[in-house]
């Protein structure tokens, strides 16, 4: 059996961490184009033009804001063009998963990541999202390799609305539980190969620091403080999350975000709201044991994540739109399968109508565990 583990180049995490990029941008070459989103370009060019302190030559890139594949291969020639061999994506997954992109498509050039949000273990990623022009998902790059350097600024994340980094812990939280069932079921994890016993250990570390930290990391985050605790949260739904999920494997959790996905009612949530939904159903799925099914619903629910149909906007749930959300789970090739035991149409639905109805009952008269 071979295994197999993939990690960023560099990762560096701290309070005012971006004052050290110009530096480690001068090992990596010459010349660097920015993509940075739009909604942060204004506040965040400067500083990260004042980082760089010309230690290299810098080109902005025009992002309009959606990681389209044209936009992607635009930024790809305009690399080509202007003589680059440093991307820099700066700000949530659109910009970074643009700037991947970039990369991919033209090939020789270095990719840094600088994330202003942990809304997602993106950041750390080689892989992409690929939306269309009309603002949908329309598939996913399997880039060449992960970021060349990954730099998290905590006091930038602290900034961030606590929203995101909430969204970042259940992205995480997931990881543990689907790593542990792609390995069970002997699946190969994204480098093609089985999983390491590091990316077993990092997934279960991963789970271990957010359930002890992520509450407290999250009230200091609705304070803007980047504390000890917020520290260890960000580099376990950052850095451990990434580790976890592309050497260890997808399974169910995210293969009921995919589900959900499909209903346009879910459309203005993010990824991780999205997962965690998919993280409370894929217990009743897998038959957890009570305690675990408890302590994890409490968990979402001190993030403020949602627990409910309802919570994710859809407020007249049918049996008819639950099973639009099974077929996108069941399509092909789906991490949905990688769990050990194999499922049915029907255990999806029970499980999301399950993991609804225990939301509803915490919400109404409380869980304690």
């Amino acid at each position: 059996m071979i295994t197999s583990a993939v990690f960023p180049g560099r990762y560096i995490q701290g309070r005012e961490a971006l004052n050290e990029l110009g530096t480690h941008l001068a090992n990596l070459g010459n010349a660097a184009i920015l993509v940075v989103d739009p909604s942060i370009r204004q506040w965040m060019v400067p500083r990260v033009i004042e980082a760089i302190s010309g230690e290299v030559r810098v080109e902005s890139f025009d992002f309009s804001g959606e990681p389209v594949e044209y936009e992607m291969k635009r930024l790809s020639e305009m690399v080509a063009g202007k003589s680059c061999d440093i991307v820099i994506g700066v700000g949530g997954g659109k910009a970074i998963d643009t700037a991947k992109g970039g990369v991919h498509f033209g090939g020789g050039s270095r990719l840094v990541v600088v994330p202003t949000i942990v809304a997602s273990d993106a950041p750390c990623s080689k892989n992409a999202v690929v939306y269309s022009a009309g603002h949908k998902v329309v598939g996913s790059l399997h880039c060449r390799s992960n970021p060349d350097l990954v730099i998290v600024d905590t006091q930038v994340i602290a900034a961030a609305p606590s929203r995101f980094l909430s969204a970042g812990i259940a992205d995480g939280l997931a990881t543990w539980f689907e790593a542990r069932s792609s390995i069970a079921a002997g699946r190969r994890n994204f480098t093609g190969y089985r999983a390491t016993r590091t990316a077993e250990a990092i997934a279960r570390l991963c789970y271990e620091t957010l359930i002890s930290q992520g509450p407290l990391a999250l009230s200091h985050c609705d304070n803007g403080w980047a504390s000890p605790a917020l520290e260890d949260v960000v580099e376990a739904a950052t850095l451990m999350s990434t580790i976890g999920f592309e050497s260890g494997g997808l399974a169910s959790a995210h293969g009921f975000h995919q589900g959900v996905s499909e209903w346009k009612e879910t459309h203005d949530l993010l990824h991780g709201e999205k997962v965690a939904f998919g993280l409370l159903a894929s217990l009743f799925l897998t038959n957890e044991s009570e305690s675990v099914i408890c302590e994890t619903f409490e968990f979402c629910k001190s993030l403020r994540l949602p627990l409910t149909f309802a919570e994710i906007g859809v407020h007249d749930m049918t049996d008819d739109k639950l099973h639009v959300a099974v077929r996108r789970m069941m399509r092909p090739g789906e991490c949905t399968f990688n769990e050990p035991i194999e499922y049915d149409e029907a255990d999806y639905v029970i499980a999301m109508r399950a993991a609804d109805q225990y939301g509803r009952v915490i919400h109404d008269v409380g869980v304690g565990c």
